[in-house]
């Protein structure tokens, strides 16, 4: 597979995306045609703007002065908007390219999303077009771009001028057009937004170059990114580290997390790592920072924009509602978030200012006395901001007045600045826009949520977020060219022997085995082994032997092993009479120890992923497992152990024996590095179970799928 297609400089999206001049073609004299609308959105901005339709050449048109073709305006626009059909779009496009445009915008749809093949060949020879002479396309099929800063509303979306908001903070980038402006439309009750964009079918711009030119605007302190899907996925590694040069993080959401994309194949690896999971792995190996729920997205990247990096972990509760203060302590625990009490300093001073009926402590509940006692709020908010362990705090509103609702964002205000820790307002009412909550958002210090969950689960994510470490490189295994030279092509599928094989060659220990074909040779070897031994059936044609009878455990000698050769065999025949038979894998019976799956499959957004998870029969039933991008270095391959439900049975839980994690560790990033390395030659492999102890771990079993 070769590498992904560089990001597009943004130096080179500035004419279009933040344009100082506008033209509009397509634009008509009915005042609800998409052409009229997007000119009526250019009414506070302060650049050129000119209508583009030969019917009404030197008139005006809704308030701008109209010239009847491309070639007729007085300079070459920055950004033409093309307000047409898809009949008229290339010849417009072949104008833009000859007056020396600076990008365009059409709105057109009825290219490749129609599935139609002479119309996807149509939208390549566009993309082909405007690639070759270097004019940056937004769209087709999408709603266009808004800069809040230029004002400039480069959409056919009504009412633009309506968003009065201060530009800032959040940009926001989405697929889809109308979700696009549907977070948008937060800059009409004071939400500080900097810029927009919608990709469309991303015939040439896709969301990763529209999010990375927003990295590079100043307002900009960081993305809402709506993401359906790409044509190359590892694209977000490109923009994830744009964003970490930039010093802005990136929120996302992937629209579209069904499991269409994961074929089963032939391991349990190719269920348990499906589409969305993978989707997730890339946003985190990108830094990103990702939410699931559309309503969480601006929310969330309205905290990371406003908010500096966690000085503490701990979350302080600061309210005049005890219920609101359960509410929240509620969501904090179920986020996993930590809420140290008061130091004593902190308590003593909040004794003193709370009615003996109020709660000193955290939550703090300060009771409805301070709103007759603004001092006593000042001494609470003073203490509780002041202790070293609180690194925000949440501010529950419970009610919106007009006068005190209002009165208390701007008392809230001078708190934030001073002690340089955000403050997040927990807006309760069901007034979702009452007096208050549009100050408190237009205010650059202070941060709101409708919805406790999202609050507490948001706090979560900065905190994750500012506490992680980039990745480093991984180091090969020696044994890596020789293992992926050995992979057979054609599609092959090794199943137990050379698949261990295989991975021994790595680095990841495997069970010592011997192969018989008769009931006689099974009970030498395993004389030869020692007792106890495992049994498993030896066929290239059944891939999970336990489904077919063919696995039998702890037998303790040769007639124990004949009677069970003879019993797999004919388990075999009758679940798969069509099955070639070749005997079975004779294995000293492994020590006691968890079992995990270590699993890998190609994925073609993002390449090689790398899983691993409570395994053994029941690894799909659970599907506790944890996935990254391959390769992963041992130190990430650690933090996905420990992110499992079942870590605990790996250390030691309820005084058990403690497993060797570092050794787990290495296993598993010898395993990534040979499936990232080998690329398209490995589509799937799998061990299952690994089998974890004090003494390390062991590979028992072992299932890989080549490449064509």
């Amino acid at each position: 597979m070769s590498a992904p297609e560089p990001l597009r400089d943004p130096a080179s999206l500035r004419r279009l995306l933040s344009p100082r001049s506008v033209a509009v073609v397509g634009v008509s004299a009915d005042p609800i045609g998409f052409g009229a609308r997007s000119i009526s959105n250019m009414k506070n901005f302060t650049g050129p703007v000119w209508a583009v339709n030969p019917k009404y050449a030197g008139q005006e048109l809704h308030g701008y002065p109209c010239v009847g073709s491309i070639a007729d305006l007085p300079e070459a626009p920055d950004c033409v908007l093309l307000a047409l059909p898809r009949t008229g779009i290339m010849a417009a496009v072949e104008a833009c390219i000859a007056r020396g445009a600076g990008g365009i915008i059409a709105f057109a749809s009825g290219y490749g999303e129609t599935g139609l093949e002479d119309r996807i060949a149509e939208e390549e020879v566009l993309r082909e077009t405007c690639r070759a002479a270097g004019l940056p396309l937004v769209g087709v099929n999408c709603l266009g771009i808004v800069d809040h800063v230029l004002k400039a509303g480069v959409t056919f979306m009504p009412e633009y001028p309506r968003m009065t908001a201060p530009p800032g903070g959040v940009a926001i980038t989405s697929q889809s057009g109308a979700l696009g402006y549907a977070l948008m439309q937060a800059a009409e009750r004071g939400f500080s937004v900097c810029h927009m964009t919608t990709a469309g079918n991303a015939t040439d711009l896709d969301v990763c170059d529209l999010a990375a030119y927003q990295l590079t605007m100043p307002e900009c302190r960081a993305v809402a990114l709506a993401v359906e899907g790409l044509r190359d996925g590892r694209r977000l590694a490109l923009l994830g580290e744009a964003a970490r040069k930039a010093g802005k993080p990136i929120v996302v959401l992937k629209l579209g997390r069904g499991e269409a994309g994961a074929a089963a194949a032939v391991s349990h690896t190719g269920s348990l790592a499906g589409s969305a999971a993978a989707w997730s792995a890339a946003f985190k190996r990108a830094g990103m920072v990702e939410v699931e729920d559309f309503d969480a997205l601006l929310e969330t990247a309205g905290l990371f924009a406003k908010a500096p990096r966690p000085t503490a972990p701990g979350v302080a509760i600061i309210t005049p509602s005890g219920g609101a203060g359960i509410m929240a302590a509620d969501h904090a625990e179920a986020q996993g978030l930590s809420m140290p009490q008061p130091m004593p300093q902190t308590e003593a001073v909040l004794r003193a200012a709370i009615p003996d009926f109020g709660a000193p402590r955290n939550p703090c509940d300060l009771t409805a006395q301070v709103a007759s006692n603004p001092a006593s709020y000042d001494a609470c908010m003073e203490a509780m901001l002041t202790d070293p362990q609180y690194g925000c705090a949440v501010i529950p509103v419970v009610y919106s007045h007009h006068a005190s609702t209002q009165l208390r964002m701007e008392q809230l205000r001078p708190y934030a600045a001073k002690f340089g820790k955000p403050l997040i307002i927990a807006w309760i009412p069901e007034r979702l826009e009452g007096p208050g909550v549009e100050k408190a958002d237009s205010v650059p210090e202070l941060i709101v949520f409708r919805s406790m969950r999202r609050l507490m689960n948001a706090i979560r994510l900065w905190l994750e977020h500012y506490g992680q470490v980039a990745p480093g490189p991984v180091a090969a295994p020696s044994g890596l060219g020789a293992a992926i030279a050995s992979l057979p092509g054609g599609g092959a599928v090794l199943m137990e022997a050379e698949a261990k094989a295989l991975f021994a060659r790595v680095g990841v220990p495997v069970v010592e085995e011997r192969r018989a074909s008769t009931a006689i040779a099974a009970a030498a070897e395993a004389a030869s082994l020692g007792f106890p031994v495992v049994l498993k059936l030896d066929s290239p044609d059944i891939a999970h032997k336990t489904e077919v009878g063919g696995v039998a455990l702890n037998l303790a000698d040769g007639p124990a092993v004949e009677a069970a050769f003879a019993e797999i065999m004919a388990s075999a025949k009758r679940h798969a009479p069509a099955a070639r038979l070749d005997g079975v894998l004779v294995q000293r019976m492994s020590q006691k120890g968890m079992e995990l799956i270590l699993g890998a499959r190609r994925d073609g957004q993002f390449g090689s992923l790398v899983l691993v998870g409570t395994g053994g029969v029941q690894a799909e039933l659970w599907r506790d497992v944890a996935l990254d991008l391959a390769p992963v270095s041992p130190a990430r391959a650690e933090e996905m152990l420990r992110s499992l439900k079942g870590f605990p049975l790996l250390d030691g839980f309820r005084g058990a024996p403690k497993a060797d994690i570092a050794a787990v560790a290495a296993a598993v990033s010898a395993f990534s590095v040979l499936v990232a390395e080998a690329g398209e030659a490995l589509q799937e492999a799998e061990v299952n179970p690994l089998i974890c102890g004090p003494w390390g771990c062991l590979a028992v079993d072992g299932l890989v799928r080549c490449g064509p």
